[in-house]
């Protein structure tokens, strides 16, 4: 490693992103490096842009001498975590600055950026499944009603009021 970018890491900036970056890998570092590996190298691209932006601001007009410091110095964080960057193979880098991809593909040499379906592909499979709920039939019940209740009902409601108002009207 250079001794001439080491200023680089007195940055606060830095220092705080470098910070942050192992808290997180110790405390998430063994389920995302058994299951989320992406996730790593996503995290160890902001960090590598974070140093890269206070690198350039630091030493104009010597770019490729910060990548290559800020990538070796990623890769000896890594390897003093416990990683092999050599075992990471996938990542998300959709998006990312070229220069910070160059600096992530130094770090993790195998890695490969994953695919991302666009959404057509993503509708087009789905319409193209059966639907998962069967339409289920229930038969009709059969209700068979007297016509003559309704017109019992009618006769009665008009007998007890006339009742009702004779009574009243007394």
């Amino acid at each position: 490693m250079s001794q001439e970018f080491k200023g680089l890491l007195e940055s606060n900036r830095v220092q705080a992103e470098l910070r942050d970056f192992e808290e997180w890998f110790k405390k998430y570092g063994e389920h995302i490096l058994e299951y989320e590996e992406s996730k790593l190298v996503i995290r160890t691209a902001w960090l590598a842009r974070v140093m890269l932006d206070e690198g350039y601001a630091l030493f104009p007009g010597q770019e490729e001498g910060v990548r290559t410091f800020v990538a070796s110095f990623i890769a000896d964080k890594l390897r003093g975590l416990g990683v092999d960057p050599r075992q990471v193979t996938r990542g998300d880098l959709h998006g990312t600055r070229q220069d910070v991809v160059e600096v992530v593909t130094r770090i993790y040499p195998n890695v490969q950026q994953t695919d991302r379906p666009s959404v057509t592909s993503i509708l087009q499979q789905e319409l193209a499944k059966p639907p998962k709920v069967e339409w289920v039939v229930v038969p009709a019940l059969r209700v068979e009603r007297s016509r003559a209740r309704p017109l019992v009902a009618l006769l009665l409601t008009l007998l007890l009021s006339s009742l009702l108002i004779i009574l009243l009207s007394r």
